[in-house]
């Protein structure tokens, strides 16, 4: 839903040819990440709350609902275990989604692209910003869920422990392979099976 929302704002709002917002999304590990940083786009602060109102402009309560495994498995988790959500997205939009869950409560804090100062989780500063919010200074204490391999690359780099969700490419089905993640599991479910000790 937002990759359709944000290539229909820059190609409506912006007049990029059809499939450049996934090629700044590749380049700069958002495509609002292009957006600020190419000096060929025009794109100022009203330009960006603009962006950021359309791109999360969406139904999402018609594709999320409530995660009675998702509660389960957080409920067993340690409670000493501090637990931050670390999006490239928007802290209102994580908060709705978690919302819709059922499981915003068991998190400290959302830990947004607006937090790391429009950073993204490609770049190591976006994970020295985030320990600095989380007032973690041991990279080994802090264990990183992530979907993008190469978020969890980085992740790992800055020296991470690390937990690929979801084992298959979304687009051809064909088996992902990342040396860097600890664990590779296929939903956010199974974090159990492989670090027990967690729970």
């Amino acid at each position: 839903m937002i990759t359709e929302k944000i290539e229909s704002f820059c190609s409506d709002r912006m007049s990029m040819k059809p499939g450049h917002a996934y090629e700044l999304y590749k380049k700069w590990g958002t495509c609002l990440r292009g957006m600020q940083q190419e000096p060929s786009i025009y794109f100022d602060d009203d330009m960006l709350e603009e962006y950021l109102h359309h791109a999360h402009d969406i139904p999402l309560h018609e594709h999320i609902g409530p995660d009675p495994e998702l509660v389960a498995m957080l409920e067993r988790m340690d409670p000493t275990i501090p637990k931050y959500v670390f999006t490239a997205s928007v802290k209102h939009h994580a908060e709705r989604c978690l919302e819709l869950l059922g499981v915003g409560h068991f998190f400290e804090d959302i830990i947004d692209v607006r937090a790391v100062d429009w950073v993204t989780k490609h770049d190591e500063e976006a994970y020295v910003a985030a320990m600095k919010i989380a007032k973690c200074d041991d990279p080994s204490a802090c264990l990183f869920l992530d979907d993008s391999v190469s978020n969890v690359k980085t992740a790992k780099k800055v020296g991470w422990r690390t937990v690929l969700v979801g084992k298959h490419h979304r687009d051809c089905g064909s088996e992902i392979v990342c040396d860097e993640a600890d664990h590779a599991i296929h939903r956010i479910h199974e974090l159990p099976d492989v670090l027990g000790h967690l729970f």
